[in-house]
């Protein structure tokens, strides 16, 4: 006569609890990584929009507002940090009739994975746009680039 084998009881209680922390800790890596993404994703947006409204013939202080306008949208606290006070620069070239806008944005980690780290992971984030000035010439230039 054959013998049954007992049944396994709580085997998947326990396997659930030594799963968990690496589920949990993969979930939260996604998680911080989506947000850092979005944070270079607004930065880089701000930037191109910033030089655009120069490109197209508005002010620089209007391309500031912009940029400034889009930043505090996206990012909320984090674009009102004290290190935070000017970031973007608009250089304007009309010899070469093009404009280059650069940012630098200082991006501490918000949530868990830079208190797991003790708050270490301070990052920049970086972005550039680079435009030809969209004004009307009626010729060519006196010299080509």
């Amino acid at each position: 006569m054959l013998r049954r084998a007992r049944p396994l009881r709580g085997q998947a209680f326990t396997e659930f609890i030594i799963v968990l922390p690496g589920v949990l800790l993969c979930t939260l890596l996604i998680w911080e990584f989506a947000y850092f993404w979005w944070a270079r994703t607004i930065v880089s947006t701000a930037t191109f929009e910033g030089a655009r409204q120069v490109a197209v013939g508005r002010s620089p202080q209007e391309g500031h507002a912009v940029f400034n306008s889009i930043l505090a949208t996206g990012l909320g606290q984090m674009s009102t940090q004290r290190e935070f006070s000017r970031p973007f620069r608009l250089e304007v070239d009309r010899q070469r009739r093009s404009i280059q806008g650069t940012t630098r944005v200082p991006y501490r980690w918000p949530t868990g994975l830079g208190a797991l780290m003790s708050g270490g992971m301070d990052l920049d984030l970086q972005a550039s746009a680079f435009f030809r000035l969209e004004e009307f010439y009626p010729g060519p230039p006196d010299t080509f680039e």
